[in-house]
């Protein structure tokens, strides 16, 4: 009985550590800024601006400084990012260019913004 409650606490601890099979999980870092805001686009289009069919979703969030967001990417989409172009004096609208990153299946992404 003891192995058996050993080994489903290590499965559930497995299960939280990635993404579902179905998705992927990518992580922003953000190392250098006390605070930036940040636009996530979920896409299947090769064009981060794109709205129509292929877009998936977007969120946008405060990220500050040495902290993480992870967000969740059905398979076959991008996950493009972009933050405040000047985030140490933030005007709103006022993006970077995107980054994008292509995840593999079930795979978990990280990487500084």
């Amino acid at each position: 009985m003891r192995n058996r409650t050993w080994l489903l606490f290590l499965l559930g601890l497995a299960a939280c550590s990635s993404a579902p099979a179905d998705s992927s999980k990518v992580t922003l870092k953000n190392p250098e800024w006390d605070r930036v805001n940040v636009q996530v686009v979920i896409t299947k289009s090769a064009d981060c601006e794109n709205r129509g069919p292929e877009f998936v979703g977007s969120q946008e969030f405060v990220l500050l400084k040495d902290k993480n967001q992870s967000v969740i990417a059905p398979n076959g989409t991008s996950v493009c990012w972009r933050h405040d172009r000047n985030p140490i004096n933030p005007t709103p609208g006022q993006w970077s260019g995107w980054s994008r990153a292509i995840p593999f299946p079930g795979e978990d992404t990280e990487t500084d913004l």
